[in-house]
């Protein structure tokens, strides 16, 4: 009989390490049964959302993008056309003064002829005025025709003060020379 217990002890201590390594296996089959869920889970509900939601903020960007370089289009445009339309009000603004300088030394050309003395005072300090704005405007190469003109003013003004008739050579020569300004500046088409 003691072969026989020695054998079923043999038997029972062999099976043993084959129960725990049998029970070993199962819970690491558990174990990696929970980190493939576990894994399925995390695809499922944060990876592919985030994708589609990646997806669709890239369609989103897109989209914005084509809205800015469409906006960045008509931006340029509109710069472009006001930078024309300023250019087109400065030539506007520059050619009211010359026409002012023009229509006060013409005015005080009328007024001589009328012997209206205060009249030809009146128009020659308002062309006087529209030359000095005038000489603001324009560049420095007209910067010497106008201060020969402003002078020209000045001595018909002094002129008219003490002989009306005495000023009209001074206000015809400032007239010839406001029409030239206006034909340099503005040429007829």
């Amino acid at each position: 009989m003691d072969e026989k217990e020695t054998v079923k002890t043999e038997v029972i201590h062999g099976s043993r390490p084959q129960k725990s390594i049998r029970g070993t296996l199962r819970w690491l089959l558990v174990v990696l049964l929970a980190f493939g869920l576990g894994a399925l889970v995390i695809t499922f509900a944060l990876y592919l959302p985030t994708q589609q939601e990646l997806v669709i903020t890239n369609a989103d960007l897109e989209h914005a993008n084509g809205t800015v370089t469409s906006q960045s289009d008509q931006i340029t445009t509109l710069q472009t056309g006001n930078q024309t339309l300023q250019k087109d009000l400065d030539s506007a603004i520059l050619h009211s003064y010359v026409l002012k300088a023009l229509a006060g030394v013409r005015s005080a050309s009328q007024a001589v002829a009328a012997d209206d003395y205060a009249g030809a005072r009146l128009s020659l300090i308002q062309a006087s005025e529209a030359l000095d704005i005038l000489s603001g405007l324009l560049g420095t190469d007209q910067k010497d025709v106008l201060t020969a003109m402003q002078q020209s003013a000045t001595q018909a003004l002094i002129k008219v003060k003490t002989n009306l008739t005495s000023a009209q050579p001074e206000m015809d020569q400032l007239t010839k020379n406001l029409e030239q300004l206006e034909d340099n500046l503005f040429p007829n088409p």
